[in-house]
């Protein structure tokens, strides 16, 4: 009979090879950023003008996913605020993280680290950014605020701009809300098109300098995973060709450094004695179906239905175009008797939040003279890996699932199309 004290006991007394798997993890710090000094100078020196009571005027900074832009500006924040307080100077970096949340969550969110009591949700992001401008006009020292993935912010249903290019407005006008320029900010993307996303009157008046996090190489991307290894690991448990194995990977497969860490973790504890090679393509393994699973065990029901429906005409040659997405999303919510969402919310609430997860991409294409424009669709992983995914995701959070290999509907439309 399994006694899981037991297991207890055996785990707590098993001998690992991590030492430090701190180092390891997403929100680990490091002193030094290696191969970032220039930017991490460029950044600092920008905004140590306020210091000196000089606007500095505001950034953009952009590059590809885990290229160092978050841990970069989080560095830079504690050491800002902390020579701050040392000289005695009335001047604060705030760093809030836009991920899923929305242009009033973020106001608030603003407030709260500002020391403002204001509620949480009830009043308005109107209301929300009056307090922000009263409260500065009040204040006598200066802020500079950071918003991080600025291109992940949540839409809601009673916005009625949209929300990435209503928050960089109202931070460039706070100067003519307030009458003062005490408030410089940053705005950290992903993307390069940034700015193109943005109305021409917030183009004009943003203005940012552009600071570029361009892609490490992977001779770079090797000396950062060994610097990692020496700091998780025990000396010698871990094989000198795992950086460069790891790094080539990264580099063939355009994953990126915090994929990287995850499977020197997971190598770790698979681990008895030594990291090899074998046990890092192990590690790649569970760590690949576990990152995918976690994402996509994070979406809502409509969310998974519409991914579902995309990976399904990928995988059976349809492409995947607005209409037709919309159109198999509706017979699979008839199909799980579940009441659809409108097109327009379909394509302007959920396909975004997917695209912002990185498993969809979307592409404008005009459909020929005076007939408009839609958007097609494509599936970053496998098409197939991704159904058999959501069909056991449903299954556990709606009781019932979607079948594309039996269910008779579904065969004919890979048969037939969709008409």
């Amino acid at each position: 009979m399994m006694d899981p004290r037991k297991i207890l006991e055996e785990e707590i007394r098993r001998e690992t090879i991590l030492i430090n798997p701190g180092v390891l993890s997403e929100s680990y710090i490091p002193d030094h950023l290696l191969f970032r000094e220039e930017e991490i100078a460029r950044i600092t020196r920008h905004f140590g003008r306020f210091l000196r009571g000089i606007h500095p005027g505001n950034l953009l900074i952009h590059g590809p996913p885990g290229t160092g832009k978050t841990h970069a500006i989080q560095l830079i924040a504690r050491s800002y605020n902390s020579f701050a307080k040392e000289q005695e100077i009335d001047s604060e970096m705030i760093y809030v993280n836009c991920k899923d949340k929305t242009y009033y969550q973020i106001i608030v969110s603003l407030l709260h680290e500002l020391g403002v009591d204001f509620p949480s949700r009830g009043l308005g992001v109107g209301e929300a950014v009056d307090a922000l401008a009263k409260h500065l006009k009040k204040s006598i020292g200066t802020y500079v605020f950071i918003f991080d993935e600025i291109d992940k912010i949540k839409r809601s249903a009673r916005d009625r701009e949209e929300p990435m290019n209503a928050l960089i407005y109202r931070m460039s006008r706070l100067d003519e809300l307030t009458g003062k320029e005490n408030v410089a900010f940053a705005v950290i993307s992903n993307r390069t098109d940034i700015l193109q996303k943005l109305e021409y009157f917030t183009r004009s008046k943003f203005i940012p300098e552009i600071v570029y996090f361009r892609e490490y190489n992977a001779i770079e991307l090797a000396e950062i995973l060994k610097d990692r290894v020496e700091k998780a690991f025990k000396p010698g448990t871990v094989d000198e060709a795992v950086p460069k194995l790891l790094a080539a990977l990264i580099k063939r497969s355009g994953k990126d450094l915090r994929w990287g860490f995850r499977v020197l973790k997971e190598a770790g504890l698979l681990a008895t004695n030594k990291v090899t090679e074998n046990i890092i393509w192990k590690a790649v393994e569970i760590v690949d179906k576990d990152m995918l699973k976690e994402t996509i065990q994070g979406f809502d029901l409509d969310q998974l239905i519409v991914l579902w429906a995309i990976a399904f005409l990928e995988d059976s040659g349809i492409t995947p175009m607005t209409g037709t997405v919309y159109h198999l999303y509706k017979i699979a919510c008839d199909e799980l008797e579940w009441t659809p969402r409108t097109m327009r919310h379909v394509m302007h609430y959920i396909t975004p939040k997917l695209e912002t997860q990185g498993l969809v991409t979307s592409k404008e294409k005009g459909l020929g003279r005076g007939r408009g424009k839609t958007l097609i669709f494509h599936i970053e992983e496998e098409p197939v890996k991704i159904l058999n995914l959501v069909e056991k995701v449903l299954s556990e959070k709606f009781g019932r699932t979607l079948d594309h290999v039996t269910n008779p509907v579904f065969r004919e439309i890979r048969v037939r199309g969709i008409v």
